[in-house]
């Protein structure tokens, strides 16, 4: 009796590490006849799935977003981004902030302080000031645990929320730190009043870059927005294919099967020899 005990407690705990099985093939291949931006390749990279033919257009924008997502796009075409890296980094302003625009101006846009942290920790290229960046994000977290799309606005949304806690874990934060703690506990209060399938994969994506567990209630929460031929709507109500949604479920559930983080599994890509030792100056 004692033996049939110890081998059901077995069981249990092996099916507790196994990933809930999916076929992505409907999403992957919906993605594969779009004209995939930056993003689109960047999920169909974390799939798996063979990028030979696809390419990216060089950056012309003033808005330092792009830039970052292009780094992404660019590593996941196995590319040399450290130029536009390079970029980024300097367009990081006194206050620690990633600005607004690439030139170095504005503070209004928190995507875009986020975003030049995860691009420059995907790419490896550690040549800011670390220290200023985490201040600034964690002045700018709102007193409910969440963070706003702009600065100064207490109104939390769900996916900026999300990217937050990627970007805290990039700059070293872990599931025990405060401000992670009250993030996830904000995402954890507000997912089921405002849901999307964007927020949905951006919690999975966040979860599993800080190395948290990820239960079949979430990963069904997002399931839930995938139709019949395997893409996925933005909304519930909504029974439609959307290119953003169906991008940030691939992208989420492949992390998911392959339990790792794509940022993580891009930066290994890069080896110690690629690191920058130099501090880029910054932007007053």
């Amino acid at each position: 009796m004692r033996r049939v005990l110890i081998v059901a407690m077995a069981l249990i705990l092996m099916m507790g590490n196994v990933s809930y099985g999916l076929d992505l093939g409907g999403a992957v291949s919906y993605l594969e006849k779009q004209k995939v931006d930056h993003w689109g390749i960047l999920a169909l990279h974390a799939y798996g799935r063979d990028l030979k033919g696809k390419s990216l257009e060089k950056v012309n924008s003033d808005m330092t977003t792009d830039y970052e997502s292009y780094i992404l796009g660019a590593l996941a075409l196995g590319q040399d981004a450290d130029a536009v890296a390079k970029k980024v980094a300097g367009a990081q302003r006194k206050s620690g902030k990633f600005a607004d625009a690439i030139d170095g101006t504005g503070e209004d846009n928190v995507g875009a302080h986020v975003w030049g942290i995860i691009s420059l920790y995907t790419a490896g290229y550690d040549s800011y000031n670390r220290d200023r960046a985490l201040k600034w994000l964690k002045d700018n977290q709102n007193a409910d645990g969440g963070f706003a799309i702009f600065t100064g606005d207490k109104n939390s949304d769900l996916d900026m929320t999300a990217m937050a806690l990627v970007a805290y874990s990039a700059l070293g934060l872990d599931s025990k730190s405060d401000e992670v703690k009250k993030a996830v506990d904000y995402l954890e209060k507000n997912l089921g009043k405002r849901e999307s399938c964007e927020a949905y994969a951006w919690y999975i994506l966040a979860r599993k870059k800080l190395g948290l567990d990820i239960n079949k209630t979430l990963y069904n929460k997002l399931l839930e927005y995938r139709l019949k031929d395997g893409s996925f709507k933005h909304l519930k109500s909504i029974n439609k294919t959307n290119y953003m949604a169906t991008w940030h479920g691939v992208l989420a559930l492949a992390d998911y099967q392959n339990e790792a983080s794509i940022f993580d599994r891009l930066r290994k890509g890069k080896t110690s020899s690629d690191q920058k030792p130099a501090v880029t100056p910054i932007r007053k």
